[in-house]
């Protein structure tokens, strides 16, 4: 029996170095692992979609070695971003890429994990924080800039102007109004007659531009959008008064039913946002400064879509929300 219990404890020996063995080769595993955390504003966005399956799209295709990648959302909360920020340090990110929420509470959030020496890469957004690594997206005050110039070319002599802002606070929306004011001051015979937020709602967009029809009756030339999901509710206002055609529209990132409402004449323009192209590239320059790569700020530039060129961009946006529904 006493032999017995030798070889029983032999055995046990054994496999507890074994079990040793995998701990450890698991643990080194671990850390040779490169985890790339994406923090982003919220999944409901369907820009922010295109930018997370372009990341995914890469991680598939590509295979970069020994690179992790997660996506969280913060459901449009600054707080709730914070908290991700928090959790990805906490889990040894080696870079963050973050979409923030908002351009002034992002700060914290970018401060802290620079603190514990993670590279932090912004993308589409920006943040006040100068602890920023590199930006990777494209230039709000240029897709404002674009909107306008476009507006005031074909329009009337003397237009009167509204515009729609996204969420105040957002960087696209600060950047984007700055951009409204600067042409504006540039041209004096423009009026603007009215503005307000919608968010980033249709719905809120369809009921402020109803009561600025009813308010200002054929008294707004032109109407301009920070966004197309905003866009989308002005369109519907437009059209139910019968002003198609007859009020200049304008919005910024080229969702399908914009593009398609360009084709048909009653939409001027809206600034194609090359989403792919800033999800990819973030998720490649977040990799190179994880490897302590000396990274930049990467500008992705603008495009004014018309109905002169609306048939490429129809068909770039068939392909962006093809590339979308692989992966939500």
């Amino acid at each position: 029996m006493q032999r017995e219990h030798r070889r029983m404890g032999m055995v046990v020996l054994v496999l507890s170095m074994a079990a040793m063995t995998v701990y450890a080769s698991g643990q080194q595993a671990a850390q040779d692992e490169m985890l790339i955390y994406a923090c982003m504003q919220g999944n409901q966005s369907g820009f922010v979609r295109y930018q997370v399956a372009a990341m995914n799209q890469y991680m598939e295709t590509v295979k970069p070695a020994k690179v992790r990648l997660r996506v969280v959302y913060a459901d449009d909360d600054a707080a709730n971003q914070q908290r991700n920020v928090e959790i990805a340090v906490s889990e040894g990110a080696k870079a963050i890429i973050l979409n923030p929420v908002d351009k002034a509470q992002s700060a914290a959030a970018v401060d802290y994990a620079h603190s514990k020496g993670i590279p932090v890469i912004t993308l589409s957004q920006t943040s006040d924080s100068k602890n920023v690594t590199a930006f990777v997206g494209s230039d709000d005050v240029e897709a404002g800039r674009l909107q306008l110039e476009r507006l005031f070319k074909v329009g009337p002599a003397n237009p009167r102007f509204a515009y729609i802002n996204a969420v105040l606070g957002h960087s696209a929306q600060v950047l984007r109004e700055r951009a409204y004011k600067e042409e504006l001051a540039k041209h004096p015979n423009v009026t603007l007659v009215v503005q307000n937020t919608a968010d980033w709602s249709g719905d809120k967009a369809l009921q402020l531009v109803e009561n600025w029809i009813q308010t200002y009756p054929n008294g707004i030339d032109m109407i301009a959008a920070h966004a197309d999901c905003i866009l989308v509710g002005a369109v519907t206002a437009v059209e139910n008064a019968g002003l198609a055609g007859k009020i200049l529209l304008s919005g910024i990132d080229c969702d399908m039913p914009i593009l398609e409402k360009i084709k048909a004449g009653v939409v001027d323009n809206s600034i194609w946002q090359d989403g792919v192209a800033q999800g990819e590239t973030a998720l490649k320059v977040a990799i190179d400064a994880a490897s302590g790569k000396p990274v930049k700020d990467v500008l992705i530039p603008f495009v004014t879509v018309t109905r002169d060129n609306v048939d490429e961009y129809l068909q770039k946006a068939h392909d962006r929300n093809a590339l979308s529904a692989k992966y939500f």
